[in-house]
């Protein structure tokens, strides 16, 4: 029986995560989490050109150029396990889990606890997407989808509502308003026209359809 997991952003600014491995799938991952934040630890006695590159340029904080060992995951919150060996996947899974730790075997999402999604972002939008880990290909089709379809236009109206947020609420502290008042900005349009025309050429037309004060006024 599949299993239903349940989907989460996680904080891993200046957390620690360790990724036991140096080919690609490890390169991938290290990649990604560090570019979210996380203090990348590598685990491996040989990295890739790419991996090692992150690692002298100082995006991976920490490489261990050896064989895994017990201890190796202290104080990580998340763990990936990315050898071609199955056997020392399957013990850094067990200590993973051992140390109370998030782990994601690569190759193996039934063994895993967490599954490193697709991801698709455009400013503070951000859009994750899986499928179990039942095919990768399909999760990049899906992302790549979405990013023709959430552009510009959805990423600047974001940052306008972020910057009216205050605004907004003194102006309808009710949440049935508030919500309606957005869904009616989003109904005009106003995503194709910044999207069109940028973010700045619609400021004003947003707080005047969010039914909020002018900018000059507001200050």
């Amino acid at each position: 029986m599949s299993r239903t997991l349940f989907p989460v952003f996680l904080d891993l600014d200046d957390r620690l995560v360790v990724v036991v491995g140096g080919g690609a799938v490890a390169t991938e991952r290290a990649a990604k989490l560090a570019a979210h934040g996380a203090r990348v630890r590598v685990v491996s006695p040989e990295v890739s050109p790419a991996l090692a590159a992150l690692i002298a340029e100082g995006t991976v904080v920490e490489h261990h150029p050896r064989a895994y060992a017990h201890g190796d995951l202290d104080g990580a919150v998340l763990v990936i396990a990315a050898t071609d060996v199955a056997d020392v996947n399957a013990a850094v899974r067990l200590h993973a889990l051992a140390a109370g730790a998030q782990v994601n075997v690569a190759d193996d999402p039934d063994g895993s606890t967490a599954i490193i999604p697709a991801l698709m972002r455009s400013g503070d939008l951000a859009i994750a997407i899986t499928t179990g880990g039942a095919s990768p290909v399909v999760s990049r089709r899906i992302r790549e989808d979405l990013e023709d379809r959430f552009g510009p236009g959805w990423a600047g109206l974001i940052d306008l509502l972020a910057e009216s947020r205050d605004d907004l609420i003194a102006a309808h502290p009710d949440i049935a308003a508030r919500r309606a008042a957005v869904e009616g900005l989003i109904d005009s349009g106003i995503v194709n026209r910044i999207a069109d025309d940028g973010v700045d050429a619609h400021r004003s037309e947003v707080r005047d359809l969010l039914g909020l004060a002018p900018l000059s006024e507001a200050a």
